[in-house]
């Protein structure tokens, strides 16, 4: 009698796991799955992320700020429901593509071994398993480093171990003066004296020592002399956001906010720059004491800021370039992976279709 009860149990058991192994690797699961993994890169790409709670509160009220911190919005790619939601794609993935292999193997077979166009399917969903896997290795594979300077400055390449010359730095214009092109050229040193030149621009990287050098962004800088009593103190070199202070006085700190190459003002009064080239260059500070703000004004180059015994005086403005150094060993499967996958879609498309139209009308041939 025990034995005759178990085997009920037995068989209902395993009929709730075949039904659950059919609704993971089901098409419906896949289609939710990839509906709600889209929308969250769509709110991630939308939202800004990595801020704070004050922040989201203030761009989008109370409320929403409270929704996007409670949903974690504010970090969608790292937070644990968007990793639960792609390892979920993925064993659909995977569960669809061991249980259809046997029956895609088996039709191959018996339609003969032109009849490549039947693994369009399994190839697409073995291509996407494999994008997933390899985007998802890049996030904690993949190192990134900045670094930024002025022509003819060196500087170290965050902790890898390289060092960053940037020799030239230009910025193409279009007649209408609207930027067309920024191009750095670039010598990487590594630290056994190997040295590597090369050329960076907007979508045109430079790959040295296992690095990918992107031309990122660019800005103004300023250099700035510090005189107290009338004699020079110190020198510095500061880009636009940047600060310096005496080093005998730390407290007093000048910040260069802002530097507008061509100043026009504004009927209202607001501030911006006509052109790009150093036509009416100002450049707008603040001054601060122990924190507190004591000034806000603009500066012509060459300008003296006077403050009490000191002296701050801003001169030759020069454009500055941001380079974002990446190293990503996932490179080469992602890029196989999104291979595999046009390579299925193509199959599924454009070559079984074809085949299936030959076969029908063969057939139809066949029975006249």
């Amino acid at each position: 009698m025990e034995n005759q009860n178990r085997q009920p149990q037995n068989n209902s058991m395993n009929g709730t796991a075949r039904k659950l192994l059919r609704f993971l690797r089901g098409m419906p699961f896949s289609f939710v799955l990839l509906f709600i993994i889209i929308a969250a890169c769509v709110a991630g790409s939308v939202i800004p992320q990595g801020g704070s709670a004050n922040m989201y509160a203030q761009q989008y009220g109370d409320g929403a700020g409270k929704l996007i911190t409670a949903l974690q919005l504010d970090r969608v790619f790292t937070c644990w429901w968007f990793i639960a939601l792609a390892a979920l794609l993925c064993l659909n993935l995977v569960l669809c593509s061991v249980s259809r292999f046997p029956q895609v193997y088996r039709a191959w077979r018996s339609g003969g071994k032109g009849n490549i166009g039947i693994w369009g399917s399994w190839l697409t969903h073995l291509g996407m398993l494999l994008l997933i896997i390899g985007f998802a290795a890049g996030q904690f594979l993949s190192t990134e480093a900045v670094a930024y300077g002025i022509p003819g400055s060196t500087q170290p390449l965050g902790d890898t171990g390289l060092m960053l010359t940037i020799d030239a730095f230009d910025v193409a214009l279009r007649q209408d003066d609207t930027v067309e092109q920024y191009t750095a050229t670039l010598t990487v040193t590594d630290s056994a004296g190997n040295r590597r030149t090369g050329t960076a621009s907007v979508n045109h990287p430079f790959d040295a020592f296992g690095y990918s050098f992107y031309q990122d962004s660019m800005g103004w800088a300023n250099y700035v002399d510090i005189r107290k009593g009338g004699e020079l103190v110190k020198t510095d070199l500061i880009c636009a956001g940047e600060y310096t202070f005496p080093d005998d006085l730390p407290q007093l700190v000048l910040m260069f906010n802002k530097f507008y190459p061509d100043l026009v003002r504004g009927e209202d009064g607001s501030l911006a720059t006509a052109s790009p080239h150093l036509n009416n260059p100002h450049s707008l500070y603040s001054l601060y004491f122990d924190g507190n703000l004591m000034a806000m004004n603009l500066a012509e180059p060459g300008q003296p800021i006077p403050v009490h015994d000191y002296e701050f005086t801003m001169y030759d403005p020069v454009e500055y370039t941001l380079i974002v150094a990446k190293s990503d060993p996932t490179v080469w499967l992602v890029g196989a992976s999104s291979a595999i996958m046009l390579a299925g879609l193509f199959l599924s498309f454009y070559v079984r279709p074809w085949e299936q139209n030959r076969r029908e009308k063969h057939a139809d041939q066949s029975d006249s």
